[in-house]
């Protein structure tokens, strides 16, 4: 397993944002909400939108080195090949754990895989 996070798996350009919001389907529960699309590369990319609702930069930092982390982590449940774009519900409280991220994050995850493996078999 690699549990690596390269820059290849970073979604980092508006029109790859905008595809991702405007065609993909939404998983969320009470920490994060994704977004989510199947890709054509042999990897899956994330990446994140963290607004001001969040709080001040510090906590908006935390909250972002914690989804890359849960992320970086769990990347290898993916059984297909997405786009995520992870966006923390407000409020994101700063004395979070990566453990309380990273069990809601697993659960997406595994929902991921249901709805678009799924789909890939039904078309």
């Amino acid at each position: 397993m690699d549990f690596q996070f390269t820059k290849a798996e970073h979604l980092t350009r508006k029109k790859e944002f905008e595809r991702v919001f405007n065609e993909g389907k939404v998983f969320k529960n009470d920490k994060v909400v994704f977004y989510v699309t199947p890709n054509d590369f042999l990897y899956s990319r994330l990446g994140l939108v963290v607004s001001k609702k969040v709080g001040n930069s510090p906590r908006r930092n935390r909250a972002k080195r914690l989804l890359r982390e849960a992320y970086r982590l769990n990347k290898h449940l993916l059984k297909t090949h997405v786009d995520i774009i992870a966006i923390p519900r407000h409020p994101f409280s700063s004395d979070l754990k990566l453990s309380d991220i990273e069990d809601g994050f697993k659960k997406l995850l595994l929902q991921i895989n249901e709805t678009f493996t799924h789909e890939v078999h039904h078309r």
